[in-house]
């Protein structure tokens, strides 16, 4: 009977422990990739959809073309406090022209937009974006996409202020492998409108894969949150391929 008790007891350890090794890892991976609480960013439309328990019919600003989806959810709790309005955009990068697995990828969740009222109060959302994700970065590299010719990137740093924090993962120069590089500029530029040779070291060095921007401003502006990580899904794209 004691043998028995305490092969139980050792059971339920193995468990609790197994699941909080679970909960530390998903922990781990949000602060690394910043990722919108409760989505990870490999998820298509429908996963995303399916984690609100919501129909495609029941969105709002549905859109859908050849190679991006986009919708919103309304009235939607982020970080406490309940928003208007939350955008998701997802592409498949594999797409593009001159991919190197043309139309073999997934449209993968790459941009997400809150927007909260502007009487609304953001402390209490800012204290929960420290908790979730950590210190922030005191600038930020907005990378501007254009109208065709007329796209660039921006060569100075925004700067953090009391309304306009920013949280930061990796360098591309961080995680690209070197033996690679030159394929992945090649592809890259497929992407990413802007990105040409002249600045493609400079935006290795500076773009990160995943960003968040806290905004609590008043007028255009405006009070809301975003995530980006589509350079992120440019990599994923790659990644598999250029590795091989």
């Amino acid at each position: 009977m004691k043998k028995k008790v305490l092969w139980m007891a050792l059971l339920l350890c193995m468990v609790i422990f197994s699941a909080c090794a679970e909960k530390k890892e998903k922990d781990t991976q949000q602060v690394q990739n910043l990722e919108f609480p409760g989505l990870t960013w490999d998820m298509t439309p429908d996963d995303v959809l399916k984690k609100f328990e919501m129909a495609k019919e029941d969105a709002v600003l549905y859109d859908e073309n050849d190679r991006t989806t986009s919708f919103g959810i309304q009235d939607l709790e982020v970080f406490g406090l309940k928003a208007e309005r939350v955008l998701f955009n997802f592409i498949d990068y594999s797409s593009f022209e001159n991919m190197p697995a043309q139309g073999e990828g997934k449209r993968r969740l790459c941009q997400i937009l809150v927007f909260y009222p502007q009487d609304a109060d953001l402390k209490p959302v800012k204290e929960n974006m420290d908790k979730a994700y950590g210190a922030t970065v005191s600038e930020y590299y907005p990378f501007y996409q254009g109208l065709e010719d007329n796209a660039t990137i921006r060569m100075e740093p925004v700067k953090e202020s009391e309304s306009l924090k920013y949280w930061s993962s990796s360098t591309l120069a961080d995680v690209l492998a070197k033996d690679d590089l030159e394929d992945y500029k090649t592809y890259w530029k497929n992407c990413r409108e802007g990105l040409n040779d002249d600045n493609w070291d400079f935006f290795k060095d500076h773009a990160k894969m995943v960003s968040v921007i806290f905004s609590d401003q008043e007028g255009e502006t405006g009070k809301g949150l975003e995530w980006d990580a589509q350079n992120l899904a440019v990599y994923e794209e790659l990644n598999a391929q250029i590795a091989k």
